[in-house]
């Protein structure tokens, strides 16, 4: 399961494996805003004359959460790499080992006391490793790592690093917009609803990249101008349909190796029947430039067709385990519209139903409204090219002769 799929589950937010580390807990931001809910500004923004007789209150809610810590090191003498989120005074993850690009969960309870990082390693949450931290934590941890049953140990050192990556942080809005009826102001007549997170990138040793990853990630307005833009998005859809949700996530797949690569997953329903899309959108950004990278920039002259050869492969694998799916795509499946995004396992395609219609309705056997084609990059070595930005991460896992 990729850690998007966690993320929208809230299998980051939430789960029965818990662990804990001391040394890892985050102190509390004095700077970052709490969360707001202003009836009035919504109002004040407005753009569209009344739809009916009564005021129509609106709520709207900003706040911005911090990003994961990101933590690398070894385990043994596997290199390893940790991205640790906090929430609610706990810390959740993700953590894989950088030479396979196997995704493991990862909790943390930041209580104090307890000094271990328990390791959920499948899809089910099971225990399988442990990190057992020092008393006291330094800028470096060192300390054990032992499997589920204690069996197997090995010392590992980890260290908070952005080198080569990028610090950011999400910023969340939210409205409702909802009209009343004319006797009363508390019974909603119709509604819409609104909620997205943004990625804010921070790089501040290059204000040229951070910029130009701002404007390409960030909210499409200054916060002062979100709510009326809100307001005015939100009271067109009310006209053209008799309710309207949206639900966006941007989630940061790969930072490291000056790549950054972002997932957009937007999900929304209108009615008359309420049909809900789910829509995959993958970019990735070269963080020396802030430049969005296209697969041209990444893989050889003259790729199309052997790449196309390498996904419709991965389709079928990704089919075989997932029969409940049915054929997508044809006799001849094209790449998905959404792009692609770079994941610790390889590079990853996203079929959705603008794809595949079947996709928007799932039956038994593939509730998720989405196909993930991971095509790992073992597979794609004599496609990546050997000057490229893809190169390093090539040359990390053994699979390019060093410099």
């Amino acid at each position: 399961m990729s850690r998007v799929r966690l993320l929208l589950l809230g299998g980051l937010l939430s789960g029965s494996c818990v662990s804990v580390a001391q040394g890892v807990t985050q102190p509390a931001d004095p700077a970052r805003p709490p969360a707001v809910v202003v009836d009035t500004l919504a109002r004040k923004f407005s753009l569209v004359g009344p739809l009916d007789s009564a005021t129509r209150p609106n709520q709207l809610v900003h706040e911005r959460y911090p990003g994961p810590r990101r933590l690398r090191g070894t385990i043994g003498k596997q290199p390893v790499t940790i991205e640790l989120d906090s929430a609610n005074s706990s810390y959740t993850g993700a953590f894989y080992y950088d030479r396979s690009g196997r995704w493991l969960e990862v909790r943390l309870d930041a209580r104090p006391g307890a000094r271990t990082l328990h390791l959920c390693e499948t899809p089910a949450g099971d225990l399988t490793g442990r990190l057992r931290l020092p008393a006291k934590a330094p800028a470096q941890l060192k300390g054990t790592w032992e499997n589920a049953d204690g069996r197997h140990q090995y010392p590992f050192v980890l260290r908070e690093t952005y080198a080569g990556a990028a610090r950011y942080e999400q910023d969340l809005w939210e409205m409702v917009r909802y009209t009343v009826r004319r006797d009363t102001s508390y019974i909603p007549l119709d509604s819409a609803f609104f909620h997205q997170l943004y990625v804010r990138v921070s790089l501040p040793n290059n204000p040229v990249a951070e910029q130009r990853l701002r404007r390409a990630l960030a909210a499409p307005f200054a916060p002062e101008l979100m709510p009326l833009y809100l307001d005015t998005l939100l009271a067109r859809r009310q006209l053209q349909h008799n309710g309207y949700q949206f639900h966006g996530v941007g989630d940061v797949v790969y930072n490291g190796h000056n790549l950054f690569s972002v997932l957009r997953v937007s999900s929304f329903q209108q009615g008359p029947d309420y049909h809900p899309h789910e829509w995959y959108d993958g970019t990735t950004f070269d963080l020396r430039t802030g430049q969005r990278l296209r697969l041209a920039d990444l893989l050889v002259a003259g790729y199309q067709k052997r790449l196309l050869a390498l996904f419709r492969r991965g389709l079928k694998r990704a089919l075989a385990a997932a029969p409940g799916y049915g054929p997508l795509g044809g006799a001849a499946p094209p790449l998905p519209v959404g792009g692609f995004v770079l994941a610790p396992a390889g590079l990853v395609f996203t079929y959705d139903d603008r794809d595949a219609a079947t996709l928007g309705e799932p039956g038994a056997g593939h509730a998720d409204r989405f196909l993930e084609v991971v095509l790992p990059y073992e597979e794609l070595v004599p496609l990546v090219r050997r000057t490229g930005p893809l190169a390093p991460v090539l040359q990390e896992r053994g699979l390019l002769p060093k410099k």
